[in-house]
C-alpha cells in the first residue's frame, strides 16, 4: 500500500530557506561580504515565515532577532 503525502507550502519554504542559509554560511566562509548578509537574511526570513505558519514561538523569536540583526547590518552597509 502506497501512502501519498501532500506537501504544504511550509515544506517548500523551509527547504528553500535552508538551502539559502547554507549558501549564506558558504559565502561567510569565503568572506563574500555583504552577499553573505543578503543570503542569510532571506533564509532567516523564510524560517520566520515557517515559524509563524507553525505557530512555533521558539522559531519566531530566534528568527525575528536574526532578521533584525541582519537588517541593521544591511542598512548600515548601504547608508553609513
Amino acid at each position: 500500500m502506497v501512502h501519498s503525502k501532500v506537501l504544504g507550502l511550509d515544506w517548500y519554504i523551509k527547504w528553500f530557506a535552508s538551502i539559502v542559509l547554507i549558501i549564506g554560511a558558504a559565502t561567510t566562509a569565503m568572506n563574500m561580504y555583504p552577499y553573505n548578509m543578503y543570503f542569510q537574511f532571506v533564509g532567516i526570513t523564510g524560517w520566520l515565515i515557517v515559524g509563524i505558519m507553525w505557530k512555533d514561538w521558539a522559531l519566531i523569536v530566534v528568527n525575528v532577532v536574526g532578521s533584525l540583526i541582519l537588517s541593521f547590518g544591511i542598512i548600515y552597509y548601504h547608508f553609513y
